[in-house]
């Protein structure tokens, strides 16, 4: 089978077996084997950066003090998503005079999110890896760390001799539950994630609605606009696995509960590290995002929507509104040549949960980023970080903004970036009262335990609070008592506002 022919196959099995991160494998045939076809995908598929002409450097990279670091020859190789804020990123590494600065080559291999998990796993489990830098998403980040698959950064951060990071400007959601793991630093966000809330501003106009401030409004105008099968109110992000989960969580967290307590949400009443979904706001707030399916107010087929298929539904002019993934917002909505919707959406941020003394609770967007580290196998980790200052560093800021890079940094919200990218003020607003999901080694292990009930009670019916108490249940007994028997304080935060 050709190599290229492979990649759904092991894109098949890598989902399989985990969502968000990794778990090492115990055979070695399988190590073996997976190698080999790792090398064929990556042979088809990556993307390589190779040098280029370097047109003279601008004032602002003249002013970057990796000219003050030794300058040994070598190269800085990083396994990485396929993602556009990436590859802007590394087209203006490439486009200024970094390496020759630095004397540093730098490679890049950039894969689908399950082939860069497989990627990074044989490389990990190899007794000399070839990768110097990694891009880990939010909630793997406690998993890398506690597996020492990952260097702490802040001997580099703190060299007078290197650059610096410029954390402070970081956006302090994004940089404390994708980079930071019980004190130490380990990875710096490049790009972001985060939904907004989607809707044609033709349908809403011509039906006299205003864009729904809270999820009650939201179920009414779907309900108002619903004429199947030309146009659903809504769509689900709720293909099996990480996705349901994280199309729910911000239901969870605005009726105010949440998958793990301790880590993406904080529950006086429960103790820590158990699961947060199973209280009775929690069963509210998805027999609440139950509805929409089963009163058919999505398309019949969202529970197989991923990221390519919900976009694609609103590009099709088929979705008056829902809560759209980083990946759809701006640009995919306005290419005439896929979509329908040109100059018809516009952007909000996410409704809010109206409580019964009549106060609403804040938006409570999904956040998160890919973030870069240095692998343990990095045999040039001072030229590693290097690369990673570069790639996250703020003196791009400006241009990598300005070709569509996504906000990671206070200094990217500028007024003229603003001004470029309206749907920027929704996103800034959104990491204020935003979360992340949970970040510790077992939170892969609970996400399946809850997006394998939920998503089959959809599929196949079933009394939504019966269900979900039965995998809060399973998720406390099977994996989180035994983790955490004496309920120990929280090793890391992943991002609540509270």
């Amino acid at each position: 089978m050709p190599a290229v022919d492979m990649l759904p196959q092991l894109i098949e099995e890598a989902a399989a077996e985990r969502t968000t991160t990794m778990m090492p494998k115990s055979s070695a045939f399988r190590l073996s084997v997976g190698l080999a076809c790792l090398a064929a995908v990556v042979a088809g598929v990556a993307i390589w950066y190779p040098s280029t002409p370097v047109p003279a450097p601008s004032p602002n990279q003249r002013n970057d003090r990796s000219n003050s670091s030794d300058k040994p020859s070598s190269t800085v190789t990083i396994c990485a998503l396929r993602d556009h804020s990436f590859e802007v990123a590394l087209k203006l590494l490439k486009e200024s005079d970094f390496e020759i600065r630095s004397g540093i080559t730098v490679k890049a291999v950039l894969l689908e999110f399950a082939p860069m998990v497989r990627a990074h796993e044989l490389d990990f489990a190899s007794v000399e890896g070839k990768y110097d830098l990694v891009s880990i998403d939010q909630p793997s980040l406690g998993h890398y760390v506690t597996s020492g698959w990952v260097r702490r950064l802040d001997q580099f951060a703190k060299d007078p001799s290197l650059p610096q990071l410029d954390a402070d400007d970081i956006a302090p959601v994004l940089h404390q539950s994708c980079g930071r793991w019980n004190g130490g630093l380990y990875a710096v966000p490049l790009g972001s994630y985060g939904a907004l809330f989607a809707y044609r501003t033709d349908i809403l106009n011509a039906a006299g609605l205003e864009p729904p401030k809270t999820f009650a409004e939201f179920m009414s105008h779907a309900l108002k606009v619903n004429a199947p099968p030309k146009l659903y109110g809504t769509a689900l992000f709720a293909h099996e696995g990480e996705y349901i989960t994280a199309d729910a969580a911000p239901f969870l967290w605005s009726w105010g509960a949440g998958l793990i307590n301790g880590c993406d949400v904080n529950l006086p009443a429960r103790p820590v590290h158990r699961a947060a979904w199973d209280t009775p706001e929690g069963i509210a707030a998805l027999e609440f995002y139950a509805k929409f399916y089963r009163e058919g107010l999505a398309p019949p087929d969202t529970l197989q929507f991923d990221h390519a298929r919900y976009i694609g539904a609103f590009q099709s002019g088929k979705i008056a509104m829902g809560i759209m993934p980083a990946e759809g917002i701006g640009a995919p909505m306005n290419d005439a040549e896929v979509s329908k919707v040109v100059g018809k959406i516009a952007y909000a941020t996410l409704p809010g949960h109206k409580l019964p003394d009549g106060s609403i609770n804040p938006p409570r967007a999904g956040l998160g980023a890919h973030s870069l580290a240095i692998s343990k196998h990095s045999k040039h980790p001072r030229q590693a970080y290097l690369v990673l200052q570069f790639l996250t560093g703020k003196t791009i800021g400006p241009e990598y903004i300005r070709r569509g890079g996504r906000p990671f940094r206070n200094s990217h919200f500028s007024p003229e970036a603003i001004a470029a990218f309206p749907y920027m003020k929704a996103i800034k607003e959104g990491m204020l009262t935003g979360r992340c999901r949970p970040n510790i080694p077992e939170y892969p292990a609970v996400s399946k335990v809850f997006y394998t009930a939920f998503h089959s009670l959809l599929r196949h019916g079933g009394p939504v609070g019966e269900v979900m108490r039965a995998a809060a249940k399973k998720a406390n007994d099977e994996i989180l008592i035994p983790a955490y028997p004496d309920n120990t304080p929280v090793i890391q935060k992943g991002g609540s506002s509270e």
